[in-house]
């Protein structure tokens, strides 16, 4: 006995949907791999290099010299935001890995100002809202880093304005709920698993090989 055509149609459609998911999920796959492959080389090097700038802010800050303190801790979200962050999520926006590098290169060049600019439309591509991050007193992150810190760092590097320890402490705290909370939650979205594995080179890609660690500095 025959099927009737609306049958038929109807199997069409639902291996046509089937498809188009297989197709979307091999994309998501390969739109994650030079993501993956990035922070799986460099994000040891990276995490070490965030680490020494925020313990010699802390240090700094402790010590009565709030100013360098906070020079330290926007170097350090500087080092986050373009290291961690913008540069290898972009990289994510193109296929080949050869060439998400060098538009990525050739777009930051290592200006920290376009980075912060890009930056909330870079995680909005994989769901992250920066404006959602709080501080300890539920002040908004971003914008008391853009509208508070940004401006008292470039004030000192620039004029040697006076900084307190209080102030010193706001921006330190900028750079370790960035890296806690919107790097952890970059992390986990690429599947990388720091509950069972402390380095990012030691995490097993797609292709069953850990990561060869370097330094992009």
């Amino acid at each position: 006995m025959s099927r009737d055509i609306d049958s038929l149609y109807e199997d069409e459609y639902f291996e046509e949907i089937g498809r188009q998911e297989d197709i979307a999920a091999e994309l998501k796959r390969l739109s994650e791999e030079p993501i993956r492959a990035y922070l799986g080389t460099y994000g040891d090097a990276i995490d070490e290099r965030v680490t020494e700038v925020i313990s010699a802010a802390r240090y700094a800050n402790q010590g009565g010299f709030p100013r360098f303190a906070i020079l330290g801790a926007v170097t350090a979200i500087e080092i986050i935001i373009g290291h961690m962050l913008v540069r290898p999520l972009l990289q994510g926006a193109f296929l080949s890995n050869s060439w998400a590098q060098i538009l990525t290169a050739h777009v930051l060049g290592g200006r920290a100002p376009l980075a912060r600019k890009l930056l909330p439309s870079v995680l909005e591509m994989y769901d992250l809202k920066i404006d959602d991050l709080k501080l300890e007193d539920g002040s908004p992150l971003w914008q008391t880093f853009l509208s508070k810190v940004i401006p008292l760092r470039n004030a000192i590097a620039h004029a040697g304005e006076r900084a307190t320890q209080e102030q010193a402490l706001v921006a330190i705290e900028c750079a370790m709920t960035l890296r806690k909370e919107l790097v952890a939650k970059v992390a986990i979205k690429l599947r990388f698993d720091f509950k069972n594995v402390s380095k990012w080179s030691e995490h097993v890609s797609d292709e069953g090989y850990t990561y060869d660690a370097a330094s992009p500095f």
